[in-house]
């Protein structure tokens, strides 16, 4: 039997599941001899997509059980996480429990040269006039991969120069009230403001988007004109092409049986 592929991502009850049916197809016709399987990590989001669209989702022990009992023995666990933070090594933890053996595809951001592909594949963000900053706003998160918005941050600086921003809307840096100073002080007139986010979720229309306590309140309260990109990474088809990439690397170390 061809070892099965998981796509593992945190979840989303809202319209931004159309990213990871995105991501499915591609992945199906990546891999058109390998079984396409979704969990998600986040049992409170599994249970409002149930309760709301009437859509079974499974976590992903509920899925690996589902495995051993088809027959298989390995499969490989896709994180579709933007980083290794704590959902990863929740991941981690649960494959390593299972009752099947797993071999772990890596999140999006997880090498330097992660970072330099997704600074190139964001570059028709940064085609606009001089005057206009880019500011990229991630989840956040208090595990030691916060660091890894700061990498991706001086990436982005180092490819597009001073125009380059990128902020998070939890725990971490770089902070909203930072950022919206940083880009006043260096005489932006215009934001394009955009999710660094997997989907454009609740986190875009409400603390991106939203006409109060949002990113793009904060700016406009300082006099810039906003200019927002709906679009998660996930519709990206060179995002889904990179963790293909992963998922073809943990293929790679699956051992015959």
């Amino acid at each position: 039997m061809n070892t099965p592929i998981i796509l593992a991502a945190f979840g989303t009850s809202t319209r931004a599941m159309a990213a990871y049916d995105d991501i499915d197809a591609y992945y199906k016709k990546t891999f058109p001899g390998h079984d396409i399987h979704w969990a998600f990590t986040s049992r409170m989001v599994a249970s409002k997509v149930r309760k709301k669209a009437g859509r079974e989702v499974l976590h992903p022990y509920q899925v690996f059980d589902l495995l051993h009992q088809a027959g298989h023995e390995w499969a490989v666990l896709q994180s579709l996480h933007l980083t290794c933070g704590h959902e990863f090594y929740r991941l981690v933890d649960d494959a390593r429990t299972g009752p099947i053996r797993v071999s772990m595809g890596l999140p999006l951001l997880s090498s330097p040269e992660d970072c330099m592909e997704v600074s190139e594949i964001l570059e028709p963000l940064f085609q606009g006039p001089e005057d206009q900053a880019v500011v990229l706003v991630g989840h956040g998160t208090d595990h030691p991969a916060w660091s890894m918005y700061t990498a991706m941050a001086s990436v982005l600086k180092k490819t597009y120069g001073e125009k380059a921003f990128v902020g998070v809307v939890e725990e971490g840096i770089p902070e909203q009230e930072d950022v919206v100073q940083e880009v006043r002080d260096k005489g932006f007139k215009r934001v394009l403001l955009a999710p660094f986010m997997l989907v454009s979720g609740v986190h875009f229309e409400e603390d991106l988007a939203g006409e109060e306590d949002s990113w793009k309140s904060a700016f406009e309260e300082q006099g810039l004109q906003v200019e927002l990109h709906a679009q998660g990474l996930g519709q990206n088809p060179k995002v889904a092409s990179l963790f293909t990439r992963h998922t073809m690397g943990a293929l790679d170390m699956v051992q015959p049986s």
